[in-house]
């Protein structure tokens, strides 16, 4: 019933008694004798070895599982196996202490299979490391630590790892670095507990120490080592490693590891004569962090290929002439777990099958959940910027300051051949303006020279005959933004190193303003966002304002950079879920770097998508960026993003948390002042090959969906109600603007029949005018008798009452007054109609905002779980048959 191993196929040879039970030599004598004196007499047992230290021994009887005998295992005080180079090397034996009288056994057995040799005395072995920890075992455990040689003490664990078997193979490789003491010697180098790295002085000769012992397992064979191995960074390729010239030294065992076992036991020295001049320190400026990777390869006889350890810590670089007030020295010491298979071929030699380190499996054993703790663990401490270092006189890093936006100087030279072969493709391209000639995009990886580059970007964005996109320019400026304040407090910001925009109220910020302003009024659904106007400013330096308005246009709708801004920047975020996969297929070492110090995508790309790399980088690489993002499409931001973290990938890989950050914020656009930098960029950008893309979109949306849907039911209830009541209010907004366009339509029509009657109330008044003047005309020979002259007033003569009796001062009403009477009444009919018009207009307007303000909400609020739902509820609401329609809203036309 015992939990055990069993050994098929072995032979007891006998025992013999021995006085020296810890003795090799008398164990390997007893072996010889009982190996030639009992080959007939041998007895065929199953050998059971146990799984725990408080378990027995037991030899059983073939076929029938009797027990023959058996043996406690904490009596057994050594193991041994004969010589593979003798005749013994099937053979094993273990010395028993008789119980209390002081007689020391020793039994011998031979297995059929020489090989299994090694795989009963690993189970022994594991055997004995496999303390119980209930009370009632204590005794036993310190009997098997005051017997067992070949395991010491201080190898004794109660955590001993569960997934030991008999193939995996344990080592200890310890790494100590000195430095010189300018004494004739070598001190340790101090430990800085804080931040765990080791503290170097830069521009020291420097020895690296690293200790190879093996403490488990059957003995392995040590041939040669030849290969010492440093490098900055961490998950770093073997082909990055770099050799060293090395002295190695055999260890001396002396007891000193408390009758440890020692296999493998190397010592290796590295002595840096030029510190500066190796690839290691080349970045180890004072005052930073930096990783470093210490391997060392050995050849071991049972093994086909080489073993290479690495070990990966953290160290921090001084002034040379600093001096500590405190340190704490330290040997780093790690853990390592060779699993190894035998061979078809050779059941005697192994090929490796993994070899892990105690750090890695802390590290990938933790679940997901505990991302925030890994990141305590890997990345400084704020502390570590402080003078709680100990240190005196504190060296002083290089400057923190970010490079301004705007900076750089643009070469504006070109050779001859350079300019002719662009005024020959300039030439072709001009007298057919529908297809770019042959040879253009070659010539733009290279770099479109300076004083072409207005030219060919309108060019290459289709600009070059687009009038009446002028002409709307011309018309937008003079209209009003929502924004504008906005625009006015980012206006100072933006390149604020060019000498063409530093002028506040200046020529280039003016244009600014209104390129910026101009595009928030034409784009109302995305209208103005940080960074469009970085954009915008490296266009106004190549050409006139409307041309630069032209080409702004062309790349935020035909490049698809406008739908960055939309629903909640959900398109930005699939741009980062693109380039970390992208990452993790192209530079998996990066990728797991950034993995473990909790380095996501947004933290050092939002800019470079939303920008096109034109805030923080220089405007010598900004130009080139755009030069083939305007040939070769969307895809190159991926490119160039990529290629930037391809050529820094070794600074990357040697940084922490916090050093990775202020890298991709400071030295990253500095390294791009270069010229050369720069053209490797593109080179490098251009060649790599991203075709997977709309996988990776497919995956993230589906992501998306998952997440969706295993959101909290409450928060989906609330999305839900909300989402209905935008769907409502989007409704109502829908026909009240058809009312108010119904309405409108009605007024225009009236409008129009007022305008026609006025028209012909018009010629109807010329018409009366023309008579009642040509009249009057007639009657000016008539002279009327003076008063005096008139015959008297007689009952004859006077007028009929009602007739003829006209007061003083009124005149008789001629037919023009009455038309010009007329027209006033239409004149203000037609104004007071075209007042509700107006009304009408504004009116209309204001619902169209709500109607577009109702539509972003929702998008941004409806997921694929609600519209689902909201689907299915309409559609069994509406149509009892199996097909669902998605519910959508139709804006009228106007």
């Amino acid at each position: 019933d015992e939990d055990c191993i069993l050994f098929n196929g072995v032979f007891y040879l006998g025992c013999a008694s021995v006085n020296a039970p810890r003795s090799e030599v008398e164990a390997l004598r007893t072996i010889s004798i009982l190996h030639d004196a009992e080959q007939q007499r041998q007895i065929e047992v199953v050998l059971s070895v146990p799984n725990r230290a408080d378990g027995t021994v037991r030899l059983l009887e073939p076929g029938v599982s009797g027990v023959m005998t058996s043996f406690k295992l904490y009596t057994i005080l050594f193991c041994c196996r004969g010589a593979d180079d003798s005749v013994e090397k099937d053979c094993f034996a273990f010395t028993e202490s008789h119980q209390s009288s002081g007689i020391f056994q020793c039994h011998v057995f031979r297995c059929e299979v020489h090989e299994a040799v090694r795989k009963v005395l690993y189970s022994f072995e594991l055997a004995f490391r496999s303390i119980p920890k209930s009370p009632v075992q204590t005794d036993a455990k310190s009997q098997i630590q005051e017997g067992l040689v070949s395991l010491s003490p201080s190898e004794y664990s109660d955590n001993t790892p569960q997934d030991m078997d008999e193939n995996t193979f344990c080592f200890t490789v310890s790494l100590e670095i000195k430095e010189d003491d300018s004494k004739g010697g070598y001190a340790t180098v101090p430990w800085d507990k804080t931040s765990s790295c080791f503290k170097l002085r830069h521009n020291l000769e420097k020895q690296v120490i690293v200790k190879v012992v093996q403490t488990s397992n059957v003995d392995l064979t040590l041939e040669r080592c030849f290969g010492l191995l440093l490098t900055p960074g961490r998950n770093v390729k073997h082909s990055d490693m770099h050799l060293l010239d090395m002295n190695h030294t055999p260890v001396d065992d002396e007891g000193g590891i408390g009758g440890t076992r020692t296999v493998v036991g190397l010592e290796f020295m590295k002595v840096h004569k030029n510190w500066r001049k190796t690839l290691v320190i080349a970045i180890m400026i004072p005052g930073t962090r930096v990783f470093l990777s210490v391997a060392v390869d050995l050849v071991v006889q049972e093994i086909q290929e080489p073993v290479r350890f690495l070990i990966e810590t953290k160290a921090r670089i001084f002034p040379q002439a600093e001096k500590f007030w405190y340190f704490g020295k330290k040997i780093l010491q790690e853990q390592f777990y060779l699993k190894l298979k035998e061979t078809t071929l050779n059941r005697t030699m192994y090929e490796v099958e993994s070899i892990e380190s105690e750090t890695w499996r802390n590290k990938w054993s933790s679940s997901s959940n505990d991302h925030h703790h890994h990141h305590a663990l890997s990345s400084t401490s704020p502390q570590d910027e402080e003078d709680d270092d100990g240190r005196m006189g504190g060296g002083q890093s290089d400057t923190d300051e970010p490079l301004l936006s705007g900076s750089g100087e643009v070469n504006k030279e070109c050779t001859e051949r350079v300019l002719s072969d662009w005024g020959e493709v300039l030439s072709r391209w001009r007298a057919d303006l529908s297809r770019r000639p042959t040879g253009l995009r070659t010539l733009i990886r290279a770099g479109i020279p300076d004083p072409l580059r207005g030219e060919v970007w309108q060019l290459l964005a289709g600009c070059h005959e687009n009038q009446q996109m002028l002409e709307k320019y011309r018309v937008l400026i003079t209209k009003d933004s929502p924004q504008e304040n906005i625009i006015q407090r980012d206006i100072h910001r933006t390149f604020p190193a060019n000498d063409y925009f530093k002028t506040t109220g200046g020529t280039g910020q003016d244009s600014l303003y209104r390129i910026t302003k101009a595009y928030s009024v034409y784009d109302q659904e995305v209208g103005y966002c940080q960074g469009l106007s970085f954009l915008a400013a490296a266009l106004l330096l190549h050409m006139p304002e409307e041309q630069a308005f032209c080409v702004l246009i062309k790349i935020m709708f035909d490049n698809n950079m406008r739908d960055l801004f939309k629903n909640g920047f959900e398109s930005l975020h699939l741009k980062f879920y693109q380039l970390e996969r992208s990452i993790e297929e192209l530079m998996p070492n990066l990728f797991d770097h950034f993995k473990q110090l909790g380095i996501e995508c947004h933290m050092f790309s939002s800019q470079w998508f939303l920008t096109l790399f034109t805030a923080k980088f220089p405007l010598s690489m900004v130009y080139q960026v755009i030069d083939v993002y305007l040939s070769e499409g969307e895809t190159i931001v991926f490119r160039v993003a990529l290629g930037l973290l391809q050529c820094s990938r070794r600074e990357l890989l040697a940084l922490d948390f916090e050093g990775i950050l202020k890298y991709f914020r400071v030295q990253l656009p500095k390294k791009y002042r270069s010229e050369e930098h720069t053209k490797l960029l593109i080179q490098t950008a251009v060649g790599l090959k991203i075709k997977r893309m709309k996988r990776y979109e497919k995956d993230f949306l589906a992501e998306k969906e998952k997440s969706a849907l295993e959101e909290d039911p409450l928060v989906r209830m609330e999305t839900m109600e909300h989402a209905g009541n935008l769907q409502r209010d989007l409704g109502a907004a829908v026909e009240d603007l058809r009312g108010s366009r119904a309405e409108s339509s009605d007024l225009r029509d009236e409008n129009h029949r007022l305008l026609v009657e006025t028209a012909q109330v018009g010629g109807n008044h010329g018409m009366f005018d023309h008579v009642y003047f040509r009249g009057i005309r007639k009657t000016q020979g008539f002279t009327p008798a003076p008063y005096n002259t008139l015959p008297p007033t007689s009952p004859h003569n006077t007028p009929p009452p009602g007739k003829g009796n006209v007061q003083e001062g009124d005149g008789p009403t001629s037919p023009g007054d009455q038309c010009k009477k007329q027209i006033r009444d239409l004149e203000l009919q037609l104004a007071q109609t075209k007042l509700k018009l107006v009304e009408s207009e504004c009116k209309v307007q204001d619902l169209e905002h709500r109607l577009a303000a109702s539509h972003k909400e929702l998008q941004a609020t409806k997921n694929t779980w609600f519209q689902k739902t909201i689907s299915t509820l309409t559609t069994r609401k509406t149509d009892p048959s199996p097909t669902v329609h998605s519910p959508t809203s139709t804006t009228p036309s106007g």
